[in-house]
């Protein structure tokens, strides 16, 4: 039997992550095995192996995708051409109407399920750098500040304290939103909250 075509390996791969990462949502990292997620894929665990060396390579791939490390496209963003198309109040409604669609997707909360549940101790055994991880994505947001200023769109700011200012809230809205209540979010309230914290702040900035 020949070896499975580059899109079938592309598909299993991802089923493999995606039942991996329901398995941590569930169970956390450390209380699943490579055998339960080869059972719940439907595939041999020795199958597994030829996609993912270990459990860890899994949860590795996990964060290059989910997270903060969606932060990462903001490199690529031209920051002067969307001020001068949209203006610096638009972009950052836009910037945060991405960032709550990103945080509803059903993977996204999995994913924030298990840092918050295991975070600390991944990050004890070695597999997680939280203070890394997260310094990447603040330096992203806080190179879209630092352009926002170079322009002159916003007054002069701390680029880092600006981040801070703009996304703490923002994570403290999501654990009140989304993360904490047993039920399913009102997101009315939600977008209410947000709303309301991304008019204060560019009333601090503009």
């Amino acid at each position: 039997m020949g070896r499975p075509r580059k899109s079938e390996a592309r598909d299993t791969r991802a089923e493999i992550l995606d039942a991996a990462l329901n398995l941590f949502a569930v169970s956390g990292y450390f209380g699943t095995s490579m055998r339960q997620i080869a059972r719940a894929v439907g595939v041999r665990e020795s199958a597994l192996y030829h996609h993912f060396p270990s459990k860890q390579s899994i949860l590795a791939e996990l964060m290059g995708e989910l997270g903060p490390a969606r932060a990462q496209q903001l490199a690529a963003v031209d920051v002067p051409m969307l001020v001068r198309q949209l203006g610096v109040e638009a972009l950052l409604r836009t910037l945060v109407d991405r960032i709550t669609v990103e945080w509803l997707d059903p993977r996204e909360q999995k994913f924030f399920r298990l840092l918050m549940s295991e975070g600390p101790r991944l990050s004890e055994e070695g597999l997680f750098d939280a203070r890394a991880y997260i310094d990447r994505a603040r330096a992203q947001i806080a190179r879209l500040f630092t352009e926002l200023v170079r322009v002159k769109a916003i007054r002069r700011v701390d680029p880092s304290a600006a981040t801070i200012a703009f996304m703490g809230p923002m994570v403290g809205l999501r654990l009140m939103h989304l993360a904490l209540p047993g039920g399913p979010p009102d997101l009315k309230a939600m977008k209410k909250d947000v709303n309301a914290h991304l008019q204060y702040f560019i009333d601090g900035i503009t």
